[in-house]
């Protein structure tokens, strides 16, 4: 019996201890802490749309991204084999994607892509099939590419670019 109560005691101890260290020691995630004197780039106005779950960012001052013609190819040939299974034809090129896309960063839709798409698969395809198909979904949707230069994963430069596409 005696035993079962400095075990009863114990449990309760550690707890205890528990909820009083979490509640006391509470730290920013990774210790990053922005001062003003931090570098963050421009702001970019933000528009909710109140049927979505997410605060769409907007990039409107920000240059076009850039991609090369073969990226684009390349990309329209992996969408036809591995994006077309689920997505229909004009589903992902015309109106929908200039309303939804445009004047946005092309490293958003780039992340959601990579991380959302194969839907059997989220990731699976090569780094480089992702860029292509992004640069190919760019292309269709008559995208402003202001010189051939090849779309890279470099989320710095993504951030730095937006996607402007247009109806024709």
């Amino acid at each position: 019996m005696q035993a079962r109560s400095w075990m009863l005691f114990a449990g309760a101890a550690v707890a205890i201890g528990c909820v009083h260290s979490a509640a006391t020691n509470v730290r920013p995630p990774l210790g990053a802490m922005l001062t003003p004197a931090a570098k963050t780039g421009p702001q970019v106005p933000l528009r909710f749309d109140p049927n979505a779950k997410v605060i769409i960012s907007r990039a409107s001052n920000l240059p076009p991204a850039s991609f090369l013609p073969s990226q684009a190819t390349r990309g329209q040939e992996v969408y036809e084999g591995t994006c077309a299974t689920c997505h229909s034809a004009g589903q992902l090129v015309g109106q929908g994607f200039v309303e939804s896309w445009n004047d946005r960063r092309v490293y958003d839709f780039y992340s959601l892509v990579r991380g959302t798409m194969p839907l059997d698969n989220p990731g699976g395809l090569k780094e480089q099939e992702y860029l292509d198909v992004v640069a190919y979904l760019l292309q269709a949707n008559h995208h402003a590419s202001p010189k051939p230069d090849s779309l890279r994963a470099d989320t710095a430069a993504m951030r730095r670019t937006k996607i402007a596409v247009r109806l024709p």
